[in-house]
């Protein structure tokens, strides 16, 4: 027998007694769990806990040396846990974007999964852990945010990972024109603390999971390239920790503050500069040898960046008959200094078609609610985006054409002096209102065709501008001769440079992936030898192009500043500066890349033989790919839609996403890490709660358990559906979750316990409540009427996961801390995550209504309170229930 809807509504039978009070059982597990890694050891000493040797050897002595100061730092009572030698933590280091590139790469000719990880908060820590590697001999790799693909965030040879995601320190300083960002802030809570201030960067990336130093250390071309440069051209300053611990300041002019007596620094002037350096044998470098140089010089602490008032955006998105007319239209358009656009792309045929069915299936995926503010633009670096439309642009339908421009305007009187122009334009582009707009406001989704793969691969290539025109067919028809379709982006720079993304949909569960991953660095190979090409970015898997990428000159210039600062190349290690790989095998590997990947250019260019190169693909496809059982074919462009649900089932509407289940969907997770900028439990202790669920739900889906590890993470979830708001793969996180708890249940039963205790621990931090999600109490309470015992006059209603991710209740437990009657309580659900209302106590006054941070974000659509309706209303609406057929 079912609850009726009337004690479904108010919690229990009308005729039941109140129970007890939550008891308050915070401070006793606040004052022993000071960080939520804890859990995964539960306190267990470092010596004691289950790890190999090695790694037990090197934290221990890690620990040693890091503690010696830690006390006088503040940061002692968290130092254990945040040295992570946990095996499947570590594990999660041996990858970045580029997930599979199967065990071979990871565990044969590197080794990828470090000994022991590390997340230092401080200067200190950053200087003590690079002496303590350098005096041990241990290497090191630099981990940000992870978010490029070439390997450059993965060790080569195990040793230490300094995980900066706790350096999130953002100081804007309005009147000097900049903002101090640390090393591991994300760009989401960049571009919203900016936009707290009315200010934005003037130059950022597309990923909104990444960091801004990652992303200047990596090249640094992204967003408004052709109006504002790169990020080295607004970069003010930057704080670096050399690999023996030294911290010296680059300016932009030249100058370094550098140590001095003591604990005092000093500046040295321009000029000087290049004698300090000599003083210590070292070659003089710049800040502009930081930009570009991936990790290899040294870790940089934080950037000073210069900002500008947040801009609205003018918008278009010109559809061209032929891409030749797109191309000369380029030229066009940076001829005209009336109106100077912040951004100029172009868009290939196929690329905007597969943006469209993507569009389509986000638009199709029925059970969403109305998106909440993490879905929009308030927290993006601009004020609003203005459709052609509203700018006088003669608009057209929204048609498909042979390419495409995309071109934006931080002045919405720029943009309209070039609506103007356009009616002059020789070419003649059809102007698209409503994709200008949506194409605008998804600029932070790079990556999210990767729905339609499950897997993305593609090629960043530097060349002339003028290039451009004749490297995208060869392109085009290189990537089909090898059973390809080339998804073309282009974005321009006012430097007459190009900075070119050729990508392309693979399915890494099939053994052609093979083929597809040589198509990437064969591209490259193409703009190199053929249009004054070189590499953008070379992590580890390019590394053997150094002297393509900045001359013989230059590279040997580099390599002498890198052998000076760090003799035995202990600081990312095989990074950009030459393959480093393992035995014999690794030897053959690494001498025979360049020459092996021109003879397959060479191969997959000549009709002649390029059959060879598809009959070898098509023969692969029968085997194993690394990515075998990992998930189910993808619905290219299919409508998911969402048949009825029976509303006494226990899966939510949500979790029926068509025909794909939520477990096979976790495959095409892009490894942005945007998700874990919006998680409060990477917000709190930079675990990558999110990102680590959906690798472990993939997993599920071929066939493997849910460890114990898995069940902590699964604890450790709040299921406040952040995460899936943000998804540019179009994961249902919330539904993948609900699967992985049940499988977690049927391997172990739940450790309350432990559960209750993570919430108290999270729910208990200011920096949860009042940083992440602004939570302020206090002036809340109203004059009411007292609660009267054993009537019910109002009810709280609260949405749970079945409301979709954009109205869940996110389980913070703000309404229970400022209740007047205690009507709000922890820890009595089923699920200790869920915050339970008496609602005989409550009395109507809407203090959890107005302190709820996720009505703050989608408008009210979380937590509401109603007048109680009469028993009769009820039980009308039960006899409808019954007489409705399912």
């Amino acid at each position: 027998m079912t609850d009726s809807t009337l004690e479904k509504t108010l919690g229990r039978p009308p005729d039941a007694a109140p129970g007890p009070t939550s008891d308050p059982r915070a401070a006793a597990k606040r004052e022993r769990i000071s960080d939520l890694n804890f859990f995964f050891d539960e306190g267990v000493a470092l010596d004691q806990r289950r790890a190999p040797e090695r790694t037990l050897l090197l934290a221990q002595a890690l620990h040693t040396a890091l503690s010696t100061d830690a006390e006088k730092d503040g940061v002692s009572a968290s130092l254990s846990e945040r040295i992570v030698t946990d095996a499947f933590l570590r594990t999660e280091a041996d990858r970045d974007q580029n997930v599979y590139l199967g065990r071979m790469f990871t565990r044969t000719l590197t080794s990828a999964v470090p000994d022991v990880i590390f997340q230092p908060v401080n200067l200190a820590e950053c200087t003590r852990a690079l002496r303590w590697a350098r005096e041990s001999n241990v290497p090191v790799t630099l981990r940000g945010a992870a978010s490029t693909a070439m390997g450059g965030a993965v060790p080569n040879d195990a040793g230490l990972t300094l995980d900066l995601s706790r350096l999130d320190t953002i100081d804007i300083e309005p009147g000097s024109g900049v903002v101090v960002v640390g090393a591991g802030a994300r760009l989401r809570t960049v571009h919203a603390k900016l936009a707290e201030r009315g200010l934005a960067l003037r130059v950022y990336p597309s990923n909104l999971g990444g960091t801004l130093a990652g992303w200047f250390v990596t090249g640094g071309i992204g967003m408004n390239a052709f109006g504002r440069g790169r990020a080295l051209d607004n970069v003010r300053a930057a704080d670096v920790v050399l690999p023996d611990g030294e911290h010296v300041r680059f300016h932009d002019d030249g100058r370094l503050d550098v140590p001095d007596e003591g604990l005092k620094r000093r500046t040295v002037a321009a000029g000087e500069s290049a004698a300090w350096f000599a003083e210590r044998a070292l070659q003089p470098m710049t800040l502009a040898d930081l930009a570009g140089s991936e990790g290899v010089l040294g870790l940089v602490l934080q950037l000073t960046v210069a900002v500008e008032k947040r801009p609205e955006i003018g918008a278009f998105l010109l559809a061209f008959d032929s891409q030749s007319d797109a191309l000369e239209a380029v030229g066009w358009i940076g001829a005209n200094q009336a109106a100077r656009p912040a951004n100029v792309k172009l868009l290939s045929a196929s690329h905007m078609h597969h943006t469209r069915r993507v569009w389509q299936d986000e638009d199709s995926r029925t059970w969403r609610t109305a998106p909440s503010a993490l879905s929009t633009d308030t927290h993006l670096p601009w004020t609003r985006i203005v459709a052609p439309g509203k700018l006088g642009a003669t608009i057209a339908p929204d048609s498909v054409g042979a390419a495409y421009l995309f071109v934006d305007f931080l002045s919405i009187e720029e943009a309209r002096a070039f609506a103007v122009l356009l009616r002059s334009c020789p070419w003649r582009p059809r102007v698209l209102d409503a994709d200008s707009a949506r194409f605008a406001a998804e600029r932070f989704k790079p990556q999210q065709t990767k729905r339609l793969g499950p897997g993305l691969l593609a090629a960043e290539i530097l060349m002339p501008a003028s290039e451009v025109a004749g490297f995208l067919p060869r392109a085009t028809r290189l990537a089909h001769n090898t059973g390809n379709e080339l998804d073309a982006e282009v974005y321009f720079l006012a430097e007459g440079t190009a900075l070119v993304i050729g990508g392309y949909l693979t399915d890494h569960r099939s053994g052609a992936f093979a083929v597809d991953l040589l198509l990437a660095p064969a591209l490259v190979d193409l703009a190199m030898a053929r249009h004054q090409g070189r590499p953008y970015v070379l992590g580890r898997w390019q590394a053997a192009w150094l002297s393509r990428q900045v001359g013989k000159a230059e590279a040997k210039r580099f390599a002498g500043i890198k052998r000076g600062l760090d003799p035995r190349a202990l600081l990312n290690r095989g990074v950009r500066l030459g393959l480093r790989l393992h035995g014999v095998l690794g030897a053959l590997v690494a001498g025979s890349f360049v020459p092996g990947v021109s003879v397959m250019r060479g191969a997959s260019e000549a009709p002649a033989v390029a059959w060879l190169v598809r009959a070898a693909r098509a023969v692969l496809r029968a085997l194993p790919g690394p990515a075998r059982g990992r998930g189910e074919p993808a619905l290219v462009g299919a409508r998911f839609a969402v048949p009825p649900v029976d509303a006494d089932a226990d899966m939510p509407a949500s979790a029926i996403d068509g025909a794909q289940a939520a477990s096979a969907r976790a495959l095409n997770c892009v490894n942005c890490g945007e998700c874990n900028s919006v998680c409060p439990i990477f917000h709190e202790s930079k675990i990558r709660l999110p990102q680590m669920l959906t690798h472990l739900g993939e997993a599920m889906h071929a066939g493997e358990g849910v460890s114990e590890v898995g069940s902590t993470l699964l604890d450790l979830c709040m299921r406040c559906g952040n995460c899936e708001e943000v998804c540019q793969a179009g994961i249902p996180h919330l539904p993948l979750y609900q699967a992985m708890q049940q499988a977690s249940d049927a391997a172990r039963p739940r450790r309350r316990e432990r559960h209750e205790a993570i919430l108290t621990t999270l729910r208990g931090s200011t920096r949860y409540t009042r940083d992440f999600l602004n939570v302020r109490p206090g002036g809340y309470q109203k004059r009411t009427p007292a609660a009267l015992a054993g009537t019910t006059r109002y009810v709280l209603l609260r949405a749970e996961a079945d409301a979709g991710p954009a109205a869940t209740c996110i389980h913070c437990a703000a309404c229970v801390a400022v209740c007047p009657t205690a009507a709000n309580k922890e820890y009595e659900g089923l699920d200790p995550r869920w915050i339970t209302t008496e609602q005989e106590l409550c009395i109507g006054c809407g203090t959890c209504v107005e302190v709820c941070p996720a009505n703050h974000l989608n408008g009210g659509q979380t937590l509401r309170v109603m007048e109680a309706p009469t028993r009769e209303w009820f039980m009308a609406l039960e006899d409808f229930r019954k007489q409705v057929p399912r």
